[in-house]
């Protein structure tokens, strides 16, 4: 089994004695489940339960982008800005492991608060500017999907998952069929939205939730990386998805703008089994060759 670096490994005495030194410097420090989105505080003889996630934060239910899932699937640290009326809050966050168990470990600073920032209220602009420049090296800005750049480090978060968990990794290409006939005769707006409309639907199946995620990878290709027990299953679900959807555009006159997709999936126990080390590309590879098969013969069904 892997073992996780130090840092990231707490006996609850070692949590707690962090915990009493970061309280120091921040308003609030406090444990986030990752599955429940229930929150936690340290005690003086174990982890209390203090509510749901959202609640510091005026939110009922799961947040539309779930910040400790995504620090947890990553393994690592990061930051965001979070708004109450008009204070501001910067959160950071940790991934964890204590008595067992994965948290996240969140750090909270009031900014509205603070003496200085009146003096130096280009300090927010920056935390800001910053936070916003993150999103965009990882996500695409049309359809909110992980882009291109940011795949391949994702992808290695989840081989070592699969590979010290006994769990699969499954990867299906899906390639729209004919997108470009889309935006020659309906023009690049209706293309978008379109694209929009896919990776929209896609997101709602294939997130840190399902322990998935999903990367616009070129114009009309999306990739689908997900943790699985069983491949037959994966594709399964693929295809009841693509089936269910519903593949057409409105327009304003009342036409509709069809659109369909062809699929092709690979999964990493196959690469094995033929010697060959699972990467990112050698996956991708296996799913774009099935998907370009699937284009060849006319059938657009997720090909395995």
């Amino acid at each position: 089994m892997y073992s996780f670096p130090k840092k990231y490994l707490y006996t609850f005495s070692e949590l707690r004695k962090e915990v009493e030194v970061l309280r120091q410097t921040f308003n609030r420090v406090r444990l986030v489940h990752p599955e429940t989105c229930q929150s936690y505080h340290i005690g003086e003889y174990g982890i209390v339960h203090n509510g749901p996630c959202g609640g510091l934060w005026n939110r009922s239910g799961d947040c539309e982008t779930c910040a400790p899932r995504e620090v947890v699937a990553t393994r690592s640290c990061s930051s965001r800005l979070e708004t109450v009326g008009s204070r501001t809050f910067v959160v950071i966050s940790k991934y964890i492991q204590t008595e067992g168990r994965p948290f996240v470990l969140e750090m909270i600073m009031e900014l509205t608060c603070m003496d200085w920032l009146g003096e130096q209220e280009y300090a927010l602009d920056e935390i800001r500017r910053l936070q916003e420049e993150n999103s965009r090296l990882m996500l695409d800005p049309l359809t909110g999907c992980y882009n291109r750049h940011y795949m391949d480090t994702l992808f290695q978060h989840y081989l070592l998952e699969a590979q010290n968990n006994g769990l699969d990794l499954c990867m299906a290409l899906v390639d729209m069929d004919n997108f470009k006939a889309i935006n020659d005769n309906y023009g690049h707006t209706i293309g978008d939205e379109v694209l929009q409309s896919c990776g929209h639907f896609w997101m709602k199946y294939f997130d840190v939730r399902h322990r998935s995620f999903i990367t616009r990878y070129g114009g009309d290709e999306f990739v689908i990386t997900s943790l699985a027990e069983n491949y037959e299953e994966f594709c399964q679900h693929i295809k009841a998805l693509d089936s269910s959807m519903r593949k057409n555009i409105l327009l304003e006159d009342g036409k509709t703008v069809p659109f369909s997709f062809t699929i092709g999936c690979a999964h990493m126990r196959e690469l094995e089994e033929q010697g060959i080390r699972p990467t990112c590309e050698t996956l991708f590879s296996l799913a774009d060759k099935r998907m370009y098969s699937g284009k060849q013969s006319g059938d657009s069904a997720t090909t395995a």
